[in-house]
C-alpha cells in the first residue's frame, strides 16, 4: 500500500456539512493519551468514491480488517529518538507483529501554517542495537491549516531513510493535493460522519500514483489507493487496498479481569444514571469488540469500543453529558455474540 494519512480532528454531526479542520482542531484530537487502531484491508477491489462537490454520500462498510495497528498519541519528548525530530509537537507511538518480529514505531509531526508529518523512527525487538529512520526533509504536509473543501496544495520533499545514522535511500517526492468533495461517510460498523475528500497524487521519478482519504472531523477516516495513475474524480474506481479507522479519542475502557468462560454483556450501573455510568461485559477470546450507545429512535450517541480485545473482562464508561433524560440501548458486538441493554437516564 502506497500510504496511509493519518488526519484527526473534532466532532461534527450536521448531515452534509462542509467541515473545517484547524489547528486546535488537531492539538486537541493529539493529546496526549489518545488512542485508536487502523484497519488494513489488502484486498485489490472497486470503491465508489463519489464525485466532486458536495452531497456525497460515501459507504466504505464493505472494507475488512486483513491486518490491524493499536496507535497512541505520545509525549514526543517521552520517545527514544525525540532528538532526532526538533520541534516535533506530536507524536505517535505504535507497536506491530509480522513474521516472527516485533516492531516499534514513532512518528514525528508539528504544526505551523501547515500539520506536518517529520518522519518516523523504528526499532525491531528481536533485533536490538538497529534503528531505521525516516526524515522528510522540508516536513510533509498533511493538512493546511485550516483545510476546507477547495483547499489545495503543492509541494516538493526529500524522503532519506538512515539505518543506525548512515543513509540508505533519498528520493525526491511531489504532491499535488487538492480538498474536492465533501459528504457523509460511513465506516465499516456502521457509524457515520461529516467528511472532506481529499485527492492527492503522488509524483516519484516521474511515476505518478493517486489516493483518496476521506476525513471526519472526530479524526475517523478511510484512506484509499487507485489502481489507475490518473483515475476518473468519480464513480467506481479500482482500488489496491484501503484503511480506516474510528474517532480518535482517550480510551475510557478498562480491562478488570482475565479469560471469562463466556461472552456476556451485563447491566449498566448505576442505573438509572445521572450523568454518567459503566458497561461491563466479558469476552472469552480475542475479538473484534464493538460497543454503541443508540437512543430509543436507533440514532448512535456513542461509540465507546471499535478495536480488536484479547480474552477478558472490561468496564466501559458512558457519560449522558449533553443528552436528554430517557431510554437507552446499549449493543455489545463481539465475533458472533450480540447482546443490549437498557440504560435510564434521569436528569
Amino acid at each position: 500500500m502506497r500510504k496511509i494519512l493519518l488526519l484527526f480532528v473534532a466532532i461534527s454531526f450536521t448531515a452534509f456539512a462542509q467541515i473545517t479542520i484547524t489547528g486546535s482542531d488537531i492539538s486537541g484530537m493529539f493529546a496526549v493519551g489518545n488512542t485508536f487502531t487502523i484497519h488494513i484491508d489488502t484486498t485489490q477491489t472497486m470503491m465508489d468514491i463519489g464525485s466532486t462537490g458536495g452531497g456525497n454520500n460515501w459507504n466504505f462498510t464493505s472494507l475488512v480488517s486483513d491486518l490491524m495497528s493499536d496507535q497512541m498519541c505520545i509525549n514526543p519528548i517521552s520517545s527514544p529518538y525525540s532528538n532526532s525530530f526538533p520541534g516535533a509537537d506530536f507524536c505517535i507511538y505504535n507497536t506491530a507483529s509480522a513474521g516472527g518480529f516485533t516492531s516499534e514505531s514513532w512518528t514525528f509531526s508539528s504544526l505551523n501554517g501547515f500539520f506536518d508529518n517529520m518522519g518516523s523512527a523504528t526499532t525491531v525487538v528481536e533485533l536490538p542495537g538497529y534503528v531505521t529512520t525516516i526524515v522528510n526533509d522540508p516536513a510533509r504536509h498533511a493538512f493546511m491549516i485550516p483545510t476546507t473543501y477547495n483547499s489545495q496544495w503543492m509541494e516538493t520533499f526529500t524522503q532519506t531513510t538512515y539505518l543506525n545514522g548512515a543513509p540508505l535511500t533519498s528520493t525526491s517526492i511531489s504532491l499535488n493535493t487538492i480538498v474536492d468533495a465533501y459528504g457523509t461517510m460511513t465506516i465499516p460498523g456502521g457509524a457515520s460522519y461529516d467528511a472532506l475528500r481529499i485527492r492527492e497524487t503522488t509524483t516519484i521519478g516521474g511515476s505518478a500514483s493517486v489516493g483518496y482519504t476521506f476525513v471526519a472531523k472526530n479524526g475517523a477516516q478511510v484512506s484509499l489507493d487507485a489502481v489507475d495513475p490518473n483515475p476518473p474524480t468519480s464513480g467506481v474506481i479500482n482500488i489496491d487496498g484501503g484503511a480506516y479507522n474510528g474517532a480518535l479519542g482517550s480510551s475510557s475502557v478498562e480491562q478488570i479481569s482475565n479469560v471469562p468462560l463466556d461472552y456476556n454483556l451485563s447491566q449498566n450501573y448505576p442505573n438509572p444514571f445521572n450523568p454518567s455510568t459503566n458497561i461491563q461485559y466479558s469476552i472469552p477470546e480475542a475479538s473484534f469488540v464493538q460497543l454503541k450507545v443508540y437512543d430509543v429512535l436507533g440514532n448512535e450517541v456513542a461509540d465507546l469500543v471499535n478495536e480488536q480485545q484479547t480474552a477478558g473482562t472490561y468496564r466501559a464508561d458512558f457519560s449522558g453529558e449533553g443528552l436528554a433524560s430517557g431510554l437507552y440501548i446499549a449493543r455489545l458486538t463481539a465475533g458472533n455474540f450480540t447482546s443490549t441493554v437498557k440504560m435510564t437516564l434521569m436528569k
